[in-house]
């Protein structure tokens, strides 16, 4: 994401965070958001016996990914995560179709066709 080859970065750690440990690389972020060159998100997911703190940065041009994500997120907590929201996540990400279909054979055991189907 800070060299400029993806439009979206997302991180998580669990809420309310240990102060000892530093899950989310803001430090590294912050200088980019003072800039201007990426918009920061921070959204808290409620699931039923726990929260998440999400930490989310994207171009200014690609800011609507940020929405597109915490919405993919609610709703595979309403449904359950499948292949094709791994799929969504990954495109969300940056990655091209052919990435997330490794990824996606690699970990679920089934190919995905280059994006037909969602």
């Amino acid at each position: 994401m800070l060299s400029g080859k993806k439009p979206l970065a997302a991180f998580s750690e669990p809420y309310p965070s240990d102060p000892d440990l530093e899950l989310i690389p803001e430090a590294a972020f912050e200088p980019h958001t003072l800039a201007g060159s990426l918009v920061k998100r921070e959204y808290i997911l409620s699931e039923s016996d726990r929260q998440t703190r999400m930490v989310l940065y994207a171009t200014p041009s690609e800011a609507w990914r940020i929405e597109a994500y915490i919405l993919l997120r609610r709703t595979a907590l309403k449904t359950g995560w499948s292949e094709g929201f791994e799929y969504l996540e990954g495109s969300l990400l940056g990655y091209e179709d052919w990435q997330n279909d490794i990824y996606i054979e690699t970990v679920f055991g089934g190919k995905k066709s280059s994006g037909n189907g969602l």
